[in-house]
């Protein structure tokens, strides 16, 4: 797997470039549109491009094309960089994906827009008259639409791996950094507003009637879409006060609070009263994390392990209690999260 993105790359630079000759004619792609597959991902994708409706077959098959495969890349990028566990490897794929292929196509694409003149008000349908040049206006939706989905890559890949990355962009800074062109009034990108609904309890009625409880992997984190860096601060309070071990990676350590398998458990180097009381605070305390079912100690041995690599005994946590010396300490690393 690479973090090329091919297609979308095809469409700037190689043969499917919009303006070619042998990609002028509309009816070429009447019978191409079906060809392009729908995407079907469960990514969590922080944001979407509503952008203005296709007008005929060439544009209607560009859409569906930059709008399928940038949902496609940005799943399989993201799933390259989340598995290396080295934190070097991960800066290196971000410093690569990033600042090196998706900065240059949206510079490259900032110089294509003004060589082509492939401006946004032609298309604006407020504005924009129909005697223009339909073959003009066409390549501009499709060129304007482009620009769109790499921002779109560069903000997802940046949202998922926010940690590793201290000058974060806006969208406004792609256009006065990259793109050296006015911000427009609508740019059509957005970040998707996540509502969290409170569940109502169940009537006692159905709770006879539930089936046994699901299995649980890990813990999931209530913030963990909407504020990851919580979980990076937390993963240097706990390193720092040497309750897990200092080779542990953002990446394995974020799995633990995300509801997802945990191939690699945790090393808690504190003592089993520190993690007992950790878990404590975060699940019943200050249900920062959703509901187990009681299965929280049952998660608690999946997601860690001792100082010496050895599983946890659930039935062990029954008995303990707050450890007298730490206490405070462990409460002070769980703020982060609050």
């Amino acid at each position: 797997m690479s973090n090329q993105t091919k297609i979308l790359d095809d469409i700037l630079y190689q043969k499917l470039r919009p303006w070619l000759d042998q990609n002028s004619l509309d009816q070429k792609f009447a019978s191409k549109i079906s060809t392009v597959r729908s995407v079907s991902t469960d990514y969590p994708f922080k944001y979407e491009i509503d952008f203005l409706r296709p007008t005929d077959n060439k544009t209607k098959y560009y859409n569906k094309l930059i709008l399928n495969n940038t949902k496609e890349e940005c799943t399989k990028i993201v799933n390259l960089i989340q598995e290396d566990d080295n934190e070097k490897l991960i800066k290196y794929w971000l410093e690569d994906t990033l600042n090196k292929r998706i900065k240059t196509r949206l510079k490259d694409i900032g110089k294509l827009i003004k060589e082509k003149d492939y401006a946004l008000s032609y298309i604006d349908p407020k504005k924009a008259s129909f005697e223009l040049d339909q073959t003009h206006k066409a390549n501009t939706f499709i060129i304007q639409l482009l620009k769109l989905a790499y921002m779109q890559l560069y903000l997802e890949i940046q949202a998922a791996f926010g940690s590793y990355i201290e000058d974060k962009l806006i969208v406004q800074d792609f256009y006065t950094q990259l793109l050296f062109e006015p911000v427009p009034d609508e740019t059509f990108i957005k970040e998707i507003q996540v509502i969290e609904i409170e569940a109502k309890p169940e009537p006692k009625t159905k709770r006879l009637q539930s089936k046994t409880p699901s299995s649980f992997y890990s813990f999931t984190y209530k913030q963990f879409n909407t504020n990851p860096d919580k979980l990076a601060d937390l993963w240097d309070s706990l390193k720092l006060n040497n309750l897990i071990s200092k080779h542990t990676t953002l990446v394995n350590f974020k799995k633990v609070f995300s509801g997802s398998e945990v191939k690699t458990p945790v090393q808690w180097t504190g003592n089993i009263s520190e993690l007992f009381y950790f878990i404590k605070l975060i699940y019943s305390d200050h249900k920062l994390v959703e509901d187990l079912r009681q299965k929280q100690w049952e998660v608690t041995c999946q997601c860690f392990v001792d100082a010496d690599g050895n599983p946890f005994e659930r039935s062990k946590f029954r008995s303990l209690k707050r450890p007298n010396l730490t206490g405070d300490t462990i409460e002070k690393v769980v703020a982060h999260l609050i």
